[in-house]
This record gives C-alpha cells, structure tokens and sequence, in this order.
C-alpha cells in the first residue's frame, strides 16, 4: 500500500511538473504576442501624417534641401504672431530636370500634395472640438509650410531658366503658389485656434 501511495505521489509531481514548464511557455508566449495597450500606442492624426508626408516627400525628391525634423519648429511665435507672409526660405538647390515636362510633372505632384495636406487640416480643424489640444499639428503644418514654399522657390528658378518655357509651366506655378496660400490660410487658422484657446483658458483663471 506504502508503495502504490509513493508512486501515487511520484507522479503526481512529474505531471504537475511537466505541466508547470507547459504553463510556462504558454505565458512567455502569451506575453510576446500581447498587443500593446492603447496608451502604449503612439498614432498621428490625419493632419500629421498629411504633413509628415509632404515635407519627406519634398525632402526625397530634391524639391527642398532643408532637413524635414528641421523643419518641425515650436509654435511660440505663431502664438504670438501668426503666421507672416513672408517666409525666410533657405536658398534651394534644386537640380533642373532635363525637360521642360519633367519640371511640370514634379510641380503637378508637389501640387496635389500640398492641397491634400490643406484638405486634411481643413477637415480636422472643422471636427475638432474647441478644446482639442492642436501644438503638435499646428508644428508639423508649418513644417510642411516652409518645404512648400521652398519648393516653389525652386520651381520658380526653374522655369525661368527654360528659355522655352510656355504657358503651361507658367500655369502650374500659379496654381502650387495659389494652393500654397490655401495652406497658410489654414495654418494661421490653427493658430488662431490655439490663441482663442488660450485666451479662454487666461479668462478662466482670473474669474
């Protein structure tokens, strides 16, 4: 009897044994596959992404030299001061193309990029509730800002150094130029968004 308790005893250990290596694997594994939890999470709205976009896109096509990151600027001064028209725009290097229609299909794209990214932030601004925090689009749309009209400064020097140039060339610099001023409209939007906001919230502490 002693001995039937004993093995009895044995193997329960040597099961309870294999089976606590098997929960063992089964947890690490469960623990590597676990999503990460939403806060862990670090996502870019539309209007982000829209803008990320274009000034790597402006960036990796030559269209501007500036490095995009340094692009990203705090937006102490558009709090203060909006958005100016001028902007300082560093001088581009931008290689002519070998054609005439190759410059005109780079400002086409660099075009429509440029009103996605005001479509986005149009959209996003109209959304958005009055109380939504909008610093980091508010940085990245001028980012996107500034490569645009980079861009366009080079696209200018361009053109002009086509003796050739014609109608068309001359069209498409005034469309990504009137696209451009569509873009600053919306980002002095934002702006003016973040002064309301923070004027609400200087009127809310002195009451």
């Amino acid at each position: 009897m002693k001995l039937v308790t004993k093995s009895l005893v044995v193997a329960t250990i040597v099961v309870c044994g294999h089976l606590s290596a098997c929960t063992t694997v089964d947890l690490t594994q469960v623990a590597v596959n676990q999503p990460l939890a939403p806060s862990e999470k670090i996502e870019q709205n539309v209007v982000e992404r829209a803008s990320l976009s274009l000034t790597s896109m402006f960036h990796a096509k030559g269209w501007c030299k500036s490095d995009p990151a340094k692009k990203t600027k705090t937006a102490t001064n558009v709090l203060l001061n909006g958005v100016g028209t001028q902007h300082h725009v560093t001088g581009s290097q931008m290689s002519a193309p070998v054609t005439l229609t190759q410059v005109i299909t780079d400002m086409t794209a660099a075009n429509y990029q440029v009103k996605q990214t005001t479509k986005a932030a149009e959209i996003y601004l109209v959304v958005a509730d009055d109380s939504t925090k909008l610093d980091n689009e508010l940085s990245q749309l001028e980012a996107a800002l500034l490569s645009s009209r980079e861009a366009q400064a080079g696209f200018v020097k361009t053109v002009n150094a086509f003796p050739d140039k014609n109608h068309i060339s001359l069209n498409k610099l005034k469309e990504i130029s009137k696209s451009i001023d569509n873009l600053k409209a919306v980002t002095d939007a934002y702006g003016e968004r973040i002064r309301t906001q923070i004027a609400a919230q200087v009127t809310s502490a002195g009451s």
